[in-house]
């Protein structure tokens, strides 16, 4: 029974590590719901428990991780499921190759000239390498939370063509290396040019999960700077657009001041010969003017009235209205991180107001500050036809309302703040809310 159990183990052990290399060396996009990720892994235990049961269960028990990747790359994609699928087996090659490595050299040192001790699950070295893995996996889970950059990248990273190709090539060559290596005591040969080539064998296998990890990170960085050059653009973009619009307004308010005087003094012929009438009705023409020069929306800080009215100029394309309640004010938040929230919230809100059947399409953002309590609140309305589809998975679990929830939801991590959204019916009418906070001094 404690063989199965440790058989066990292993499978767990498997699977975290196909999972863990499909998200962080392929950038599969896997479940976000935890609901779902908790049903998925039960299942998988259960399935295990079950089968430990069975007298000839072994081969099962090793199976079950291939066969539940298998299933969990199948159903996330989108596209290109059953290609996803044959995944296993470059990954399976990374995977035997890691731990490959310490029983090759084991086997180098040893006065042994078998490698069948090596193999053998009751060696101290398979324990040591338990317990390194857990420790290993632990530390990862316990700082990836901080690792706020990182997960960003992540989130949004998809490989190129060859960079999924090469790797695809090394994991396949590694896999079909190990395992000639691990038969090395088929081929027959001498001791001496056994261990020459597990050596060789060695070197080859390091230099293929270098190569893997460096091109991984390399192009993590890369990632990562075309965002913040992409988020820069777009808030420059948002900046020259809003400085335009304050020049039109001011050009709008000189031109109505210069002709105040004139105004007033029709005005007041009007009221001399009690023409009431047509003075109110010239005192409502002259505030119909008035009225259309303030073309911006104000939010109180500056770089968020860039982004805000940048939007709203494509909204009104889609006849969409914004509407904004409270200031929001200048704060110690840096202006992509600001960028990153605003633009996705709001761009996310658009997409799914441009092809609603809601007859009133307005986004509604609401701002409230008590001391180092930041709160913004994005609310716009959504159909039933959303709702209904796989627009609204759950009320706060899986939303699919846009890739960019990630993104903002990293952004405010920086900030030791909180993300949550849901939907809620307010008079009949469906509405996506999205509410932060952010712990922040407002800046001097």
């Amino acid at each position: 029974m404690f063989e199965k159990l440790y058989l066990v183990l292993g499978s767990i052990e498997l699977l975290i590590l196909f999972i863990l290399i499909g998200k962080y060396i392929y950038f599969e996009k896997f479940y976000y719901n935890l609901r779902t990720w908790y049903f998925y892994l039960g299942t998988f235990l259960f399935s295990e428990v079950v089968v430990c049961f069975f007298d000839n269960g072994d081969p099962i028990l090793i199976a079950l991780p291939f066969l539940f990747f298998g299933v969990l790359i199948f159903h996330s994609r989108k596209k290109q499921k059953i290609r996803g699928v044959f995944l296993i087996l470059p990954i399976a090659g990374m995977i035997l190759s890691i731990p490959s490595i310490p029983a090759f050299f084991l086997y180098l040192f040893s006065y042994s000239n078998s490698m069948d001790f090596i193999l053998n699950t009751d060696s101290p070295w398979m324990s040591m390498f338990d317990v390194l893995f857990w420790l290993s996996f632990i530390m990862f889970m316990w700082k990836r939370k901080k690792w706020i950059r990182f997960e960003e990248v992540v989130n949004n990273r998809t490989l190129s063509t060859w960079e999924r190709n090469l790797i695809n090539i090394t994991g396949l060559f590694l896999l079909m290396l190990s395992i000639l290596l691990l038969s090395v005591d088929e081929l027959k040969i001498a001791s001496l040019y056994a261990k020459l080539f597990v050596g060789f064998g060695i070197c080859i296998i390091v230099f293929l999960l270098s190569l893997i990890i460096v091109m991984a990170i390399q192009g993590n960085e890369k990632t990562y700077f075309q965002q913040a050059a992409i988020l820069n653009e777009h808030y420059l973009k948002a900046q020259l657009e809003h400085f335009r619009t304050y020049q039109e307004t001011q050009r709008e308010t000189r031109r109505v001041h210069h002709d105040m005087k004139n105004h007033i003094a029709c005005l007041y012929n009007l009221i001399s010969k009690e023409k009431d009438e047509e003075a109110k009705k010239y005192i409502m023409d002259l505030n119909s003017q008035v009225q259309q020069i303030d073309k911006e929306l104000h939010t109180g800080n500056n770089i968020v009235d860039a982004i805000v009215n940048e939007k709203y100029v494509t909204a009104k394309k889609d006849q969409i209205s914004f509407s904004i309640d409270g200031k929001l004010g200048n704060l110690t938040v840096d202006a992509i991180d600001l960028c990153t929230i605003f633009s996705n919230a709001i761009d996310n809100a658009v997409e799914a107001l441009k092809d609603s059947s809601v007859s009133e399409k307005d986004i509604q953002i609401q701002f409230k500050q008590q001391n180092a309590l930041q709160f913004l609140m994005f609310r716009n309305s959504i159909g039933q036809d959303q709702l209904a589809s796989s627009f609204i998975r759950t009320k706060k679990g899986n939303i699919n309302h846009g890739f960019g929830l990630g993104n903002i939801r990293m952004a405010v991590e920086k900030y030791q703040g909180h993300m949550e959204y849901h939907v809620e019916n307010d008079g009949g009418q469906n509405f996506f809310v999205l509410e932060i906070i952010l712990f922040v001094q407002p800046a001097t």
